[in-house]
């Protein structure tokens, strides 16, 4: 049966699609909005990197929850301008707040991002609520 009969509308696919046994009828779903597409693949894009998983993570931890360029560089092992340009990325992609104090800029997870970003880096959302310490992996084995 093609997907016009079955549904008794034309699919607008190709001929041989409607024809091919084998495929049924067109799903009745709505994909992703491409605006929420476009903000969550920003999103992913800023998180998908080792350092920038190693940031999010102290300032998760920090206890008031921000850290000093200054800090990172030393925590880390890296540089300053390499470490900044992680932070432009987490700052760009929406997941961090920055402000400057003198001569460094310190960084803070957004609000609105916090519990998702400490549930997805320390692997339950039991962690967010603060309940475990924020600076061990707990690993099932």
């Amino acid at each position: 049966m093609s997907a016009d009969q079955a549904t008794g509308r034309s699919s607008g696919l190709l001929s041989f699609i409607d024809e091919d046994p084998s495929c049924g009828p067109p799903l009745e779903v709505d994909p992703l909005p491409r605006k929420r597409a476009e903000v969550l693949a920003k999103n992913l894009k800023g998180i998908a990197d080792p350092t920038r998983l190693q940031i999010l993570s102290v300032l998760l931890a920090a206890p008031d929850g921000e850290a000093c360029v200054c800090d990172l560089t030393l925590l880390l092992g890296l540089a300053q301008s390499t470490v900044s340009q992680h932070m432009k990325t987490l700052v760009d992609a929406g997941l961090v707040n920055r402000r400057k104090l003198g001569t460094w800029a310190w960084y803070a997870v957004r609000p609105e991002r916090r519990a998702l970003l400490h549930a997805l880096i320390w692997g339950d959302e039991e962690t967010a609520g603060g309940t475990q310490n924020p600076g061990r992996v707990m690993v099932e084995t």
